[in-house]
C-alpha cells in the first residue's frame, strides 16, 4: 500500500502478500490467473442502505459494498469480488478503480434524486433531468399505481413490483435516466 493507504496498479503493488493470497486461490480454485472481465458491477446497498455488506469470493475482505462479477471463458462460473481483486484479476487495478467511482457517483446522485424540486401535474410529477422531462402519473385504470415516463419510455414496476409510491417511482425514474454505465471490456 502507498502512503495514503491505496494498493497500487498491478506493477506497482506494494502488498506482495495480498496478490500472492488472491492468486493462490485463483490456483486452489483450478482458475485461470489472468484474463478475467467485468462483466457487470452493482451496488449491494442500491435501495436498501443497511443491506449487509458483500465477502469477495476470492480474498474473503467483508466488507464489499460494489461487487465486480468477473468472468473467464475457461472457467465455468462467475466470481463476485471487490474492487482490488478485479483490478488482480483482470490486470488493471486502474479500471476496477474507475469502474467503481463511477458506480459510486451514481449511487449518490440516486441517493438525491427523490430530492430534486419535483413540479405537480394534474396527474403526478414532472421534473426536467439532463434536459429531458420526466413525468410520474397515476394510472387511470388503478389510482393506487403509479407509472413513470422518459423518452418514451414507460414503466409501472420497479424491481419486479408495481410502483404505488413516490420514492419507488422517483427511483424507477432515476434508473432510466441514469443508467448503470455498461462495463466496457
Amino acid at each position: 500500500m502507498n502512503n495514503s493507504g491505496q494498493i497500487l496498479g498491478i506493477d506497482g503493488l506494494k502488498d506482495k502478500n495480498y496478490l500472492a493470497r488472491c492468486q493462490r486461490t485463483l490456483k486452489e480454485w483450478d482458475a485461470p490467473l489472468s484474463g478475467w472481465t467485468c462483466k457487470e458491477i452493482y451496488d449491494i446497498r442500491d435501495d436498501d442502505r443497511d443491506a449487509s455488506l458483500h465477502i469477495c469470493e476470492l480474498c474473503g475482505c467483508t466488507k464489499v459494498r460494489y461487487v465486480h462479477m468477473m468472468t473467464h471463458p475457461d472457467y465455468f462460473e462467475n466470481v463476485a469480488v471487490g474492487c482490488i481483486c478485479a483490478g488482480i484479476m483482470e490486470g488493471d487495478i486502474l479500471a476496477a478503480k474507475e469502474r467503481e467511482r463511477l458506480l459510486r457517483n451514481r449511487s449518490k446522485r440516486k441517493r438525491s434524486f427523490p430530492k430534486r424540486k419535483w413540479q405537480p401535474t394534474g396527474n403526478g410529477w414532472m421534473l426536467t433531468y439532463h434536459g429531458a422531462q420526466i413525468l410520474i402519473g397515476h394510472s387511470r385504470h388503478n389510482p393506487e399505481r403509479l407509472g413513470v415516463k422518459y423518452h418514451g419510455q414507460c414503466v409501472w414496476t420497479y424491481k419486479g413490483k408495481p410502483i404505488t409510491n413516490f420514492l419507488s417511482a422517483a427511483y424507477a425514474a432515476f434508473n432510466l435516466a441514469d443508467p448503470v454505465p455498461e462495463v466496457k471490456p
